[in-house]
């Protein structure tokens, strides 16, 4: 005789991530946590981007997009996500981001690289982000994975420079050295 064993699975909302404490993401309605926290080399390099782009976007006059980090993006009901470094370009929205942004950074951490390069990257995609970068402080190395035909095609720095267009009137040139410069 042969007894199957049903596996519960709990499907959380924004509701119930909204009364959890600590650091947490709502990935499809899993919790999936966050800690330990990042280490002071990934907030370095995740404020030096965040320094260095909302320089770039105040010095380009026709730009409307803004940088912000570490801020919740909902992105429905049982989905939760919280970007490093996000790039929005149609408004900075009151409590959490409510639409997709036009670049979104992840600086990788032992802990969350496998997530960051696989069902962050596929999220990022299905949802229309513009650019994704992945940080590996470490190495000092970005990769620049840009949407192109429903998927993300990794553009060359060349020159440890790159050009990156946010928004109909937005583009801005990174200089890859000032983001690892301490």
């Amino acid at each position: 005789m042969s007894t199957s064993t049903v596996r519960y699975s709990p499907c959380y909302t924004v509701d119930d991530y909204e009364q959890w404490e600590g650091d947490w993401e709502l990935w499809n309605g899993i919790a999936v946590c966050m800690s330990p926290s990042p280490s002071p080399l990934h907030q370095f390099v995740a404020t030096s981007l965040a320094g260095e782009f909302r320089e770039l976007l105040r010095k380009n006059k026709g730009c409307n997009c803004v940088v912000i980090s570490e801020c919740d993006w909902r992105i429905d009901s049982s989905t939760v996500v919280r970007p490093d470094v996000t790039v929005l370009c149609h408004g900075l929205p009151k409590k959490y981001i409510d639409y997709t942004p036009a670049l979104v950074a992840e600086v990788l951490s032992p802990s969350t690289q496998h997530k960051d390069r696989t069902a962050k990257k596929e999220l990022y995609l299905q949802q229309g982000v513009h650019w994704y970068l992945i940080i590996d402080a470490e190495k000092k190395a970005i990769e620049f994975l840009e949407l192109d035909n429903d998927r993300f095609v990794e553009r060359s720095t060349g020159d440890s420079q790159i050009r990156l267009s946010l928004d109909k009137d937005c583009e801005i040139q990174l200089i890859l050295e000032r983001i690892f410069q301490m």
